[in-house]
């Protein structure tokens, strides 16, 4: 089921991928166990506290449940089935992911609105702390700035309240998250990217939800157009 982790810029992320599209395609199921810790490290050929990392998103996630001296558990689907399989149903290509931001805009833009209305302090603390951390690393930061990213964006979701859109949101992510990961490889884009975070993080604090709504959707185009020019460094056709 699971292999090697063979991924652009981040290896928790690229386990938490796999998993994502074992549940997607039914090879796990809910109530599976995930192996222990050590075989895990093996079959992905990581460290034991890359796989921690991993499982840690899958439990802020809702994906997984750590039951103390058992193990790792999968969590049952409320209901979303058709949603959870959007990964595993998309074939992307570089038209798709076109096709992919322009979901984000609309899902990311009001999300950030919602957010801005309903997250509580310990939300914007958290979203603080994911800011501090991608300023900490700055640009030698790549192998741990694709997961901070997908945490930021999670996490602004998350304060809405609304598990339907978490799902959407998670999937998106997966979709991209290789092109996410090539791109904040490119020198300078994680610094852009983490100034983004923080501007959209300034906008929430003061409970401007226009003012979050513009950043976010001025942050996703740049996103954008860094995905289009890292593919045409690479003479690969965008559609």
């Amino acid at each position: 089921m699971f292999e090697p982790v063979k991924f652009y810029g981040n290896l928790s992320e690229g386990i938490v991928n796999q998993i994502m599209q074992a549940i997607n395609n039914a090879e796990l199921k809910p109530s599976d166990k995930l192996p222990p810790e050590r075989e895990m490290c093996t079959m992905f050929a990581v460290s034991r506290t890359v796989i921690r990392d991993a499982l840690k998103v899958l439990v802020g996630l809702g994906v997984v449940t750590i039951r103390h001296g058992m193990g790792a558990y999968i969590n049952e689907v409320d209901g979303e089935e058709d949603v959870s399989r959007l990964a595993s149903l998309l074939q992307i290509s570089r038209g798709t992911v076109e096709e992919l931001f322009q979901v984000r805009e609309v899902i990311e833009s009001q999300a950030v609105i919602w957010c801005t209305q309903n997250a509580n302090e310990q939300d914007i603390k958290q979203l603080e702390h994911i800011v501090r951390k991608g300023k900490e690393l700055g640009d030698a930061g790549e192998s741990k700035l694709a997961l901070l990213d997908a945490e930021f964006h999670l996490k602004i979701v998350e304060a809405t309240g609304n598990r339907v859109l978490m799902r959407l949101m998670v999937n998106l992510l997966d979709l991209l998250g290789e092109n996410r990961a090539r791109v904040l490889m490119v020198p300078g884009q994680q610094r852009l990217s983490v100034l983004d975070h923080e501007k959209i993080v300034e906008a929430i604090n003061q409970r401007d939800a226009d003012l979050a709504h513009q950043r976010m959707l001025s942050h996703l185009a740049n996103v954008k157009e860094a995905i289009k020019s890292v593919a045409h460094h690479d003479t690969e056709e965008w559609e």
